[in-house]
Formats: structure tokens, sequence, C-alpha cells
């Protein structure tokens, strides 16, 4: 059976919502993360939004697994830079419609949208592993976050990139390309898809600061980003 390429629900009375893939290989029956990349317009309101919505999110099956704020850049593209990423797993599709036809939930996202701005929304699939934690380190502490985000890019050697990243103590925490987009129609007219230029999301962890600077600014890493059109690389503080 092949599997269907766009899910629709009933918004509003007016408008419908769809979900629809962005990649021969997507499967919408199966687990997909949001990608919720913008900047702060209100922080306060934004983190009451949290408050509302999480309890509402874990409801339908979905989990926040990671949410980080920027404190520094290491590469920079004023286009594609915002403060905020935040990823949030849904058990699928039909999930996350679900979610967004509900009238709370709509309620409660008015909160969001005045709290933030420049809001990129897609969804990806995860393509590394659970996190690698290895038996001994040289480094401990609190972890810091690398993102790294792109648009454009090649095919992936995923093995490859992860043993460069291990030979720095630095390890994989998401690593996934775009699978879907978001889209709304209203009646029959055109079905307009939410802004979404990523192509994937790379958020490595690492305890020693010093070592992520050292697998960013490695040849193999520089080489690795120019695979890519754009990109934009920076340091961010996990809040979730």
């Amino acid at each position: 059976m092949t599997p269907d390429k766009i899910i629709t629900v009933k918004y509003t009375a007016q408008v419908s919502a769809s979900i629809i893939s962005a990649n021969p290989t997507t499967d919408l029956s199966n687990p997909m993360w949001a990608i919720n990349w913008f900047d702060l317009r209100k922080p306060w309101l934004y983190e009451r939004y949290n408050q509302l919505a999480f309890g509402q999110l874990r409801q339908h099956g979905a989990s926040p697994v990671f949410k980080g704020k920027l404190t520094s850049t290491l590469l920079k593209n004023d286009r594609l830079r915002r403060d905020m990423l935040l990823i949030v797993q849904h058990r699928n599709a039909q999930g996350f419609l679900d979610l967004l036809a509900s009238p709370f939930f709509q309620l409660k996202s008015k909160l969001r949208n005045a709290s933030i701005k420049y809001f990129q929304f897609g969804f990806m699939q995860k393509e590394n592993e659970e996190d690698i934690v290895p038996h001994s380190l040289r480094y401990t502490g609190r972890l810091k976050y690398l993102v790294h985000v792109c648009e454009s890019r090649q095919e992936l050697d995923l093995q490859s990139l992860l043993a460069l990243a291990a030979s720095f103590e630095i390890f994989p925490h998401f690593i996934g390309h775009r699978s879907a987009l978001l889209g709304f129609q209203k009646g029959r007219g055109q079905l307009k898809t939410m802004d979404f230029i990523l192509s994937h999301v790379f958020v490595f962890s690492g305890f020693d600061e010093h070592a992520i600077h050292a697998f960013v600014y490695s040849d193999e890493y520089q080489k690795f980003t120019q695979t890519c059109s754009s990109n934009f690389i920076g340091i961010y503080n996990r809040l979730i």
C-alpha cells in the first residue's frame, strides 16, 4: 500500500489544515518531529503558552524533546538565525492534526502567536538513534548544545559525521531532515504552506565548549558545511 502523501482535517468551519509529504521516503503514519524555529517577541507570554500547552501535547501522544535559547553564534547567517529552537515529537501526522483541530489548543495558540516572530515551522524525520553517551568522559559538568541549521544540502554521510563528533567527545541529540509541511486552505482556495526553508537540523551536545568550537572549526566539519547552500550554527542553552 502506498503511504498517504497528504492528510487533511477540518481546522475551523471555513478552513482545513493539511500535512503534506515533502520527501519521497516520508510515511505520515510514522512518528514526526515538529521543528519550531523562531525569535521571541514577549518571552513571558511564550512561557505562559508553554505552561498551558504542554499538558495537552502529552494528552495527544506528543512530547517536547528539546527547547533551547541562543547564547552565542559560531557561524553567522542573519537570514537563518533564530533565538529559539523547540522540537516536539508527535506520534504521527494524524495525531498532530487532531491536536491542531482542538478548539482549546487553538485558543492557547493565540498566546504563542502573540509572543513570537519570524516563525519557521515544519516537520522532520529523525536520522540518528538515541543519544550516544560513552561510559567514560574526560569532561563533566553541564552539557552545552550546538545547533546547526541549513538548507538545500546534499545527501548526508551520517556515520562519518557521527565518527567525527565522537572524536571530539561531541554526541548527537537530534539529526533530522525535512519530511513534511503544514498547510491551510480556506474553502476552495489555494493550499498555502507555512514557511519552512530548513532542510536539516543538527543538535549536538558536549560538556566542554572548547571541544564544541574545535569540532565546528575542524577542517572536516567546515567541509561538511560547504555541502549546504546556507548555514547557521550557534550554542544554545537547553531549557527542556
